[in-house]
């Protein structure tokens, strides 16, 4: 009984050094893994669940613009509820500030979405924190999370990414996000189709940070990803248009 405890205190120890913000939703620390790829590149166990057809999906390229170099491309699928929201909302419309405010409120609500960033080129580990910080920062300023979550958010991330101080990111690599309710997993594949991060998390704010912070006002996806969901187009349109 005592060696039990003595481990639960231990465990207790090692999760509260992760995690430098008590009394917010805590995250749950990831675990590794390995798998082999799927044929398409995507999360075979997190599609479930999600629409399909017109207004279901939305897609952007995130390119350095001043030299034109194609950076990363993100994917958002929602499911039934959320396509029928958006497709109420969008047909019919062209873009406008006010539009993407009520694409953003069905993302915030949405109890079923997925989404999946794949790298274009290689990235730097202080870059990637950088654009994951400045998305965040986008999303507390539009309080769709709390200046105290923003902070536990941005000290965390060194820790849950860690893995890719010395390598950044690779071109092909991915990262996959989806939302059941307040559940959050997060994966970070390599184009080899090893699982570096799985990780899981609970609570509001934690999926509030995560699909729904690419629609915040002033973040490099918002317009792209309102209006591919206008037009139906994806990057792949675009690169062969």
């Amino acid at each position: 009984m005592r060696q039990a405890s003595l481990r639960h205190l231990v465990a207790v120890v090692l999760l509260a050094g992760a995690v430098p913000s008590p009394g917010l939703s805590q995250p749950i620390e990831h675990a590794r893994s390995q798998t082999s790829p799927s044929a398409d590149g995507e999360d075979p166990e997190e599609l479930s669940g999600l629409a399909e057809g017109p207004y279901s999906t939305m897609s952007a390229l995130l390119e350095v613009t001043i030299f034109e170099i194609d950076v990363l491309t993100l994917t958002v699928r929602v499911g039934p509820e959320g396509a029928a929201r958006l497709a109420a909302l969008a047909a019919g419309h062209e873009y406008s500030e006010a539009l993407a405010d009520s694409v953003a409120s069905v993302l915030l609500d949405a109890e079923r979405a997925w989404a999946r960033q794949v790298f274009m080129r290689d990235v730097s580990f202080g870059r990637l924190l950088g654009g994951m910080r400045e998305t965040a920062r986008k999303a507390a300023e539009a309080e769709y999370i709390t200046e105290g979550y923003y902070e536990q958010f941005s000290e965390n991330l060194p820790v849950w990414f860690g893995f890719l101080e010395e390598t950044g990111v690779k071109k092909g690599d991915q990262i996959l996000f989806s939302v059941r309710g307040d559940s959050l997993r997060t994966v970070f594949r390599t184009l080899d189709g090893r699982v570096l991060l799985d990780r899981h998390a609970e609570g509001a704010e934690a999926r509030r940070a995560s699909i729904p912070s690419f629609f915040a006002p002033g973040t490099r996806f918002r317009k792209r990803l309102v209006e591919s969901l206008l037009t139906g187009d994806t990057p792949e349109d675009r690169a062969s248009g």
